[in-house]
């Protein structure tokens, strides 16, 4: 853009750079802590310099690229969404009051502070947004490639393919993601080369999510813009928001096929072995029946934030946790684990962060459609990936800085229509 100066410039990468780190820098620095024996599990209670040196020096970089624009950071308190993120990491600041492990609590939500700041303040006074998400489809097509031939020279893992990454879930939700914003560009894209590369780039991040063999991703990545692009169809022909469509939608979703199951008998457990060939849901029946009876011992406030899993050998995790659970560092369900580190009263502040996402989508139906339906469409994915892994105000969780991402990018969009109309 002309006029930009340096500063200009690096600010509006930062948003490229947040997500850069879990799909690009930290696959190749990073040791994983998944979870092979105990011992990993209590590796991954210590501090990691990368992540803080990383973070921290990124967070000074934006706020002195930030500027002139920090004079205008009142705005942003506009929103009810960042009054409840506010409240959110206010109550995992008090809540290292009755951590288990308060050290290793504060660490994580100063870093979780930064975090969510960085996002805040980068993705709601880009310049623009479309450019924005220009810059971002570029990372993600780099991924997509750089994860083609990955696949090419390297082993599959014995359950899927990996890529660059330890799992084959990480590949999996990558290349969903990847599709998604791929589908948006060739929505705004003109011409036939540029739509046909993009056309050419889904292909090739939709091979990799099959290789993966990451059935949730892959269900959730054909399903979930289907249904976006149903909503935002619908409100923009018929002036109706998409919020309350998708809201609608998914209630009477839910009552239909709670009476279809008990019509058919077909439960949960059968749709676990019709998906995964397995009753459990790869385990993660056992994980749950676990954390739901820690969860039972302190249901409002919880044992606080990122304070039960990888918190070290003291930790109730270690100590009581069955068979296999002790070597995690998840409960394979983001709305479990908020309830097990905030309980009651952080799984209400969730779900009205994903309401109040879903409501500034809507709000840009009539500006943006296809914004609004790549927002919708992310938002989405991660709320019902987040039934089967952990993400929610997880450190620098890629599903998390993407939900931040689709929840915040609506206002910038605000903002860039306001700043034309003034001009």
């Amino acid at each position: 853009m002309h006029g930009q100066t340096l500063l200009d410039r690096i600010f509006n990468w930062i948003p490229v750079l947040l997500l850069a780190y879990p799909m690009l820098i930290s696959p190749f620095f990073l040791v994983s802590s998944g979870g092979e024996d105990t011992a990993a599990n209590i590796s991954a209670s210590k501090s990691n310099a990368l992540n803080q040196l990383f973070w921290i020096c990124l967070f000074m970089v934006l706020l002195v690229s930030a500027g002139r624009r920090l004079l205008n950071a009142f705005t942003v308190l506009k929103s009810p969404l960042i009054w409840i993120l506010m409240l959110y990491l206010l109550l995992a600041v008090t809540s290292v009051l009755w951590s288990h492990a308060p050290g290793i609590a504060f660490r994580r939500v100063v870093l979780q502070i930064i975090i969510v700041m960085s996002l805040v303040i980068s993705v709601s006074f880009t310049d623009d947004a479309r450019s924005l998400l220009s810059r971002l489809m570029l990372l993600m097509n780099t991924v997509v490639l750089m994860n083609a031939v990955a696949v090419v020279l390297l082993p599959p893992t014995p359950i899927g393919h990996a890529g660059i990454y330890t799992q084959k879930n990480n590949l999996g939700a990558v290349m969903a993601l990847a599709m998604m914003f791929n589908i948006y560009g060739f929505l705004v894209s003109r011409g036939f080369l540029k739509r046909f590369g993009m056309l050419i780039i889904s292909a090739l991040a939709f091979g990799l999510l099959v290789l993966s063999q990451s059935k949730t991703s892959l269900g959730l990545a054909v399903l979930m813009p289907v249904i976006a692009y149903i909503a935002v169809g619908m409100a923009f022909l018929f002036r109706i928001n998409a919020a309350l469509l998708l809201i609608f939608g998914a209630v009477t979703g839910a009552v239909l096929l709670s009476f279809l199951s008990l019509l058919t008998r077909f439960g949960f457990s059968d749709l676990s072995l019709f998906l995964f060939n397995d009753e459990t849901y790869t385990g993660r029946t056992f994980i749950w029946a676990f954390v739901v009876d820690v969860i039972s011992r302190a249901p409002v406030l919880g044992q606080g934030y990122a304070s039960f899993w990888a918190t070290g050998s003291d930790s109730i995790a270690f100590r009581e946790a069955p068979g296999f659970v002790i070597l995690l560092i998840q409960a394979h369900n983001g709305y479990l684990d908020v309830m097990l580190e905030l309980g009651i009263v952080g799984i209400s502040l969730l779900f009205l962060v994903i309401l109040t996402a879903l409501f500034s989508a809507a709000r840009v139906v009539s500006l943006d459609y296809r914004i609004a339906f790549l927002c919708c469409s992310l938002i989405l994915f991660v709320t019902c990936h987040n039934m089967l892994e952990s993400a929610w105000f997880r450190s620098f969780s890629l599903n998390w800085l993407i939900f931040l991402l689709a929840a915040l990018l609506p206002h910038a969009v605000v903002r860039t229509w306001d700043n034309r109309s003034q001009n």
